[in-house]
């Protein structure tokens, strides 16, 4: 990884995430099975190409990456279907990315995609669930002034949100 990441903001983001990515799946997996290393994993090497890929293709250029290494699938796919909400293979075709769908699908990769999403290096109220809307929502407003408000960025910039409130209802659905 450290081959690969040499911008500390970069590593210290990932690691950032990889700690927030844990905690959610600690709180959901007493309900739902999760594959605790495909989360840890993933959500380490979610932004392996960023230090040199500021764009939308640095999923797929980062599975890339793990294809080569010989990481399993199930971690490529963590990494290639974090960014924003993920997109249709419609959507990806328009953006310039493989025409195939990036969507996250497993509760491994929407775990990854919404901890990418709850801020940049650490967060002290992870613990309360109340607050995790509105800061998904803020990251994503960062994110519409970085590539648009149009399509399929908006349409994806939604599915973070969407993907955040099913963790969190299936985390207090399970508790009740």
């Amino acid at each position: 990884m450290k081959h690969y990441i040499t911008d500390k903001n970069i590593l210290k983001h990932c690691r950032a995430t990889q700690c927030k990515a844990v905690y959610i799946a600690k709180l959901i997996s007493p309900f739902i099975p999760v594959d605790m290393v495909v989360v840890s994993a993933g959500a380490l090497l979610h932004d392996i190409e960023r230090t040199k890929t500021q764009d939308i293709t640095h999923g797929v250029v980062g599975g890339l990456i793990l294809l080569e290494e010989g990481c399993t699938l199930k971690v490529i796919r963590v990494v290639e279907r974090h960014v924003l909400g993920g997109f249709t293979a419609r959507e990806a075709s328009l953006i310039g990315l493989p025409s195939r769908s990036f969507l996250p699908e497993t509760w491994e990769e929407k775990i990854v995609c919404v901890a990418d999403k709850l801020g940049l290096y650490h967060w002290d109220g992870i613990d309360a669930l109340s607050q995790w809307v509105p800061k998904v929502q803020k990251r994503v407003s960062r994110l519409q002034q970085r590539y648009g408000e149009g399509e399929p960025y908006k349409a994806s910039m939604q599915r973070v949100v969407q993907h955040t409130k099913s963790l969190i209802w299936k985390i207090v659905e399970s508790s009740d």
